[in-house]
């Protein structure tokens, strides 16, 4: 092989090295397992999300919402999901593995919007 052709490979070599290594480390290239890992979560995030929103309007319109809301102000932080659970407000048939999220979550911003 001639110098020229070596110093072309060797030149094409260090410029797809150094453009993976920019690429991956400074402008947020993924492979493609971690960017579905990625979307997976960015996409659970966003339903639990949802289903929050709906469980706040649900413990709303509640008729005894100013009773839950009194119980749900003096039950620590630990309980706060299973309280949300039982009362009914974040039960969701299509909510599977993410009902403490969204108890939690629901009741975190019914209490951040009370009085």
């Amino acid at each position: 092989m001639s110098k020229s052709h070596e110093s072309f490979l060797f030149g094409l070599l260090l410029g797809a090295c150094i453009t993976l290594v920019i690429g991956f480390g400074f402008y947020d290239w993924k492979t493609m397992a971690k960017g579905n890992a990625q979307s997976e979560k960015e996409s659970d995030r966003a339903v639990i999300n949802a289903l929050s929103a709906v469980c706040v309007e649900r413990f709303k319109s509640d008729v005894n919402y100013q009773s839950n809301l009194k119980k749900l102000l003096k039950v620590d932080q630990f309980t706060v999901g299973d309280f949300m659970e039982i009362g009914g407000w974040s039960k969701f048939s299509t909510s599977a593995g993410y009902e403490l999220e969204i108890s939690n979550l629901c009741a975190k911003i019914i209490i951040s919007e009370s009085p």
